[in-house]
């Protein structure tokens, strides 16, 4: 009797030993914020300097790994909604449609505010056009201008071509919500896989006028240049005296006196505290910030230096 109430009580503790192991095993492989795996998605026309933002954090934390995947921004959302990635860079808000799914499904999906930039308006080199207005763009995407001379290029007869990222792309989205408010483009589209494509196009025609993120244009690429943008309807105060123009310039996103300002976001679908809290927290820091900055963006979390410049 003494001798099975040995046995039954090594039976225990092995037991309890084995539990207290697998228990620090579980511990030990959990995600942490500088440790794990995760995957995020940025659309393309962020996509370079997420990349920036993810190499950084890599560098850093060496066990801390980030599959980041490019793709449009619509797709980004529809991903991550879906659960197939926990975390997603996009240079729009949230539509009132996704709104909808996300309070249907009841997921916690979290949004961070991360860096302002503009849409950048390219025309060819050849083109005389130093500027244009809102107005101008709305009726060019309308189709109600249809040659470069109905916008000041006087002796250029040219058809207006506007080249632009598919109707999933973030850029397509912002335009048409910005510029013509919802309304069909006219056929003067010529829809482009990538910026790089947008820019290589407006580069080898000379009636091409492209929309280009800031995140690929340092300055203006070889045989294009870039147009400042005035918006009728906007004055810096109330004794301006007439339309201004700006170019995309930081100091002028930053002020909101640029008219084609964009937002970027990451949006969160994760209630772990794992990798996808990391890679966010790091881009919303000082370090990821400042990555913002070096890039031409304006961050959106940390005080940015003016540098004043002349309006054109």
């Amino acid at each position: 009797m003494k001798r099975a109430a040995i046995s039954n009580f090594f039976l225990f503790i092995s037991a309890l030993i084995t539990l207290v192991v697998c228990v620090g095993c579980q511990e030990s492989q959990k995600d942490l914020p500088t440790k794990g795996h995760t995957t995020m998605m940025a659309s393309d026309d962020v996509y370079p300097v997420i990349k920036k933002e993810v190499d950084e954090f890599q560098g850093m934390y060496d066990q801390a790994h980030v599959k980041l995947l490019e793709s449009s921004a619509r797709d980004a959302v529809v991903q991550l909604l879906n659960d197939s990635v926990k975390v997603i860079a996009v240079a729009r808000d949230l539509n009132d449609e996704e709104r909808d799914v996300i309070k249907k499904y009841s997921l916690n999906v979290e949004t961070y505010k991360i860096a302002y930039d503009g849409a950048v308006v390219l025309v060819n080199e050849h083109n005389i056009l130093s500027q244009i207005t809102v107005e101008q763009l709305k009726k060019i995407l309308l189709g109600d201008f249809k040659l470069w001379s109905n916008v000041g290029a006087k002796g250029n007869g040219s058809r207006i071509v506007v080249a632009i990222g598919g109707p999933n792309s973030g850029m397509y989205e912002y335009i048409n919500a910005r510029i013509t408010e919802g309304k069909p483009f006219a056929s003067v589209i010529m829809p482009c896989a990538s910026n790089e494509k947008v820019i290589e196009y407006v580069a080898r025609h000379s009636n091409a006028l492209g929309f280009v993120a800031q995140a690929y244009v340092d300055s203006a690429p070889p045989k294009t240049r870039i147009l400042a943008v005035g918006d009728p309807n906007f004055k810096r105060d109330s004794t301006s005296p007439r339309l201004e123009y700006f170019q995309p310039y930081q100091a002028y996103i930053y002020q909101k006196y640029y008219p084609l300002c964009r937002t970027i976001y990451v949006f969160r679908n994760d209630p772990t505290e794992g990798v996808s809290l990391g890679i966010t927290a790091f881009i919303a820091g000082a370090a990821g910030q400042k990555i913002f900055l070096s890039s031409g963006l304006v961050p959106a979390t940390m005080p940015v230096r003016l540098v004043h410049i002349q309006s054109q």
